[in-house]
């Protein structure tokens, strides 16, 4: 239904030229909600279209790209070397930040060209066309023959196909690693499902390979490299040894069994001289035993340890036997028996014996105490001559313990050296690597690229939004008029009247609006007067201005009103028919320039000829006496002013109107456009009076 402004003051068509009058003289670049929606709705070609050449493109992007097929093989990298020997060449303890950066370290390893270079090897991807072979098929060499008739003749050039294939080769590849794993993941994504996981377990073998070998061959370098310091290492130790040899010699400093002779000689006279001396102390304890011994009568069990002797000991048995015999013989016999005297007699012969043999142990004693005494001496004499060579020598011997150290020290690193020299090239054929593949690629079913499905929605949704995008920035460059409250901001008047855009003159809401406009200019007169009214639009509302004024002027007739329509755009060559021109020259008539409009009952009249001057013809008074004229004998007279700021020479025709209509189309006429024309129709002096808002929406 069309939209009637019933509020509408009669007053603000009475009084249409307000004492000031506040006019907006750019564009407004805001819009309600609403409004945005009313852009979206006028600019629905741009949106749909863009959505539709997007999906259009997406769908034939799926259906001409052929399918990808994406393989995944699984690493294990253990920062923590397998500890196969202590003394490994590689170190086996985690660094501080957990071994994450090792394994991203072996994340660039896998990338490398080394790897990827053998993988190539492997699986042959350097003869592959899709990893920049040359194609040797009949497709190929028919494009090879398109470009050189394009381009002309190429230069034959050196192409380094391993080159090529590693380049296309790293672009195909994805090596990833999750958070907080050390698990690596390598992708490869070709067109063939079976290539990708050939691919992917190259690549896996060969990175595998290339740690063991990498390791191999460090530890062969580095054992390399300590045999390259074995000769010079030996040639040291060599030196050191004849300098101290050498020193050895000049010195008369003579070693026996690691150590020198006149230390050994030293040591051993040092531990001589003790022992005779022990002899020594032996011997006067035995001789004093001996002297103490002697004249003391004693028992065979109580014999000194100094004069134990065989002899002794029978005497002693004998003498002890015989005082037993002689006690027995006193008992029996009495002290003056004569076996008792001879008993005794034969006690004192084997006293005697025994004296003379202690006298003889004494002497001999005696003998071995001297000798032990001389034999001290001698040995004490020779010690103290080689404490004196001794001293004489140790100055020589600080000089030989340093040469002596210097040759222990070069020893010393000579052999842990060659130790480490003959470890580690035992460790060439030993793995430490501690990476294992626990997932081998397998071919897969499904293709990973393109969606198709996936591709069209998205390629559509983003067609919607980049429309919707577009709709509001060439909204945003050429803003158009949204709203009935924006149209009466920007023209400073009402708004007459909301209707439906026109496409039939029979339209019953449109009908409506129009008589409700016609009762508005009516109720403007003065007891019932005639009424002058000036419609002007924008360029791009022509059509709807001419069908506005149509309707205004079938309405009028309909009601029984005399109407005259006045074509006084100057735009039109109206030269083979009279019109307002010719009549304003008085060079014809009113009658004879006017005829009946068959569509709408009323007159109608033209331009005129445009071609002869106009400048007399459009004088303030022969307009107002035109004017003058035509109400007499006509209710309406409605004026096409065509677009008024482009229409500038018919300006004292629309200063002398009663009124000026706008004809405004809602989302379709530029604000430019609109703001030209109110600014136009100040500066004539006939401000805008009121606007007619075609809506589309009205309809509903």
């Amino acid at each position: 239904m069309a939209q009637l402004n019933r509020n509408l003051a009669v007053s603000a068509w009475i009084e249409p030229v307000a004492p000031e009058r506040v006019v907006t003289s750019k564009p407004e670049t805001t819009a309600e909600l609403g409004d945005l929606w009313r852009i979206l709705f006028r600019r629905w070609k741009l949106i749909l279209g863009t959505a539709s050449v997007l999906g259009l493109a997406a769908l034939a992007y799926a259906v001409l790209t052929p399918s990808l097929y994406t393989a995944t093989a699984q690493l294990l990298i253990d920062p923590r070397d397998r500890v196969v020997v202590n003394n490994d060449v590689n170190p086996g303890a985690l660094s501080p930040d957990g071994g994450v950066t090792q394994v991203e370290s072996q994340v660039r390893v896998i990338e490398s060209d080394t790897v990827l270079s053998r993988a190539i090897a492997e699986t042959g991807l350097d003869k592959d066309p899709e990893f920049g072979a040359a194609c040797t098929g009949i497709v190929g060499r028919a494009v090879r023959s398109v470009r050189e008739m394009i381009a002309g003749p190429q230069p034959d050039k050196v192409v380094d196909a391993r080159g090529q294939s590693l380049d296309r080769l790293r672009r195909k590849l994805a090596v990833k690693r999750a958070d907080k794993v050390f698990v690596v993941d390598v992708i490869v994504t070709t067109t063939d499902p079976d290539k990708s996981a050939r691919i992917v377990n190259a690549i896996a073998k060969s990175y595998l390979s290339d740690q063991t070998e990498a390791r191999a061959e460090g530890a062969k370098r580095a054992s390399g490299e300590l045999r390259a310091r074995l000769d010079d290492l030996r040639n040291a130790v060599n030196q050191a040894d004849l300098r101290l040899e050498d020193y050895k010699a000049k010195n008369g400093l003579i070693a026996s069994s690691g150590r020198l002779v006149g230390e050994q000689q030293l040591t051993d006279s040092n531990a001589r001289v003790v022992a005779a001396r022990t002899r020594t102390a032996e011997a006067r304890a035995r001789l004093q035993g001996v002297k103490d011994a002697r004249g003391r009568p004693f028992a065979a069990g109580a014999t000194p340890e100094a004069i134990q002797s065989s002899v002794i000991d029978r005497l002693r048995g004998q003498y002890a036997e015989l005082a037993s015999k002689e006690a027995d013989l006193r008992t029996n016999l009495g002290e003056r028996h004569p076996f008792i005297a001879a008993t005794r007699a034969q006690m004192q012969d084997v006293k005697q014996l025994i004296d003379g043999e202690l006298g003889r142990i004494a002497q001999a004693a005696e003998s071995e105490y001297q000798r032990a005494q001389a034999n001290e001496r001698t040995l004490t004499a020779d010690l103290e001559k080689l404490q004196k060579q001794s001293a004489v020598s140790a100055q020589s011997s600080i000089r030989l313990r340093e040469l002596e150290r210097d040759v222990d020290a070069s020893r010393t690193v000579y052999n842990n050296f060659l130790v480490r020299s003959r470890e580690l090239k035992e460790q060439t054929g030993i793995d430490s690597t501690n990476a294992r593949v626990i997932t081998w690629a397998r071919p897969p079913a499904d293709a990973s690229w393109p969606p198709r499905l996936f591709l069209v929605l998205a390629a559509s949704l983003a067609g919607l939004g980049l429309g919707t995008g577009f709709a509001l920035v060439r909204e945003y460059a050429e803003p158009t008029v949204l709203s009935q409250r924006q149209l009466e901001r920007l023209s400073n008047a009402p708004v007459v009247a909301t209707l439906p855009r026109l496409r039939r003159r029979s339209d019953g809401a449109s009908a409506s609006a129009a008589g409700f406009t016609l009762d508005h200019l009516h109720e403007s007169t003065d007891g019932g007067r005639s009424i002058s009214i000036l419609v002007t639009s924008g360029e791009a509302d022509d059509a709807d201005r001419k069908a506005v004024i149509d309707l205004l002027a079938s309405v009028a007739v309909a009601r029984g009103e005399r109407v005259l329509i006045v074509d006084a755009d100057m735009r039109i060559d109206d030269s083979s028919v009279g019109g307002l021109l010719d009549v304003l020259r008085g060079e014809q008539s009113l009658n004879a320039v006017t005829r009946l409009d068959p569509a709408t009952g009323a007159r109608r009249m033209g331009m005129g000829d445009a071609q002869k001057p106009v400048r007399d013809a459009f004088l303030r008074t022969n307009v107002e006496r035109f004017l003058a004229g035509v109400k007499g004998r006509y209710e309406l007279v409605i004026l096409d002013g065509g677009v008024l700021s482009e229409n500038l020479r018919i300006g004292p025709v629309a200063a002398a109107a009663d009124r000026l209509l706008l004809i405004v189309r809602n989302g379709a006429t530029r604000q430019r456009d609109l703001l030209s024309l109110v600014g136009t129709s100040e500066a004539l002096g006939r401000p805008v009076s009121g606007s007619l808002l075609l809506d589309a929406r009205a309809a509903s």
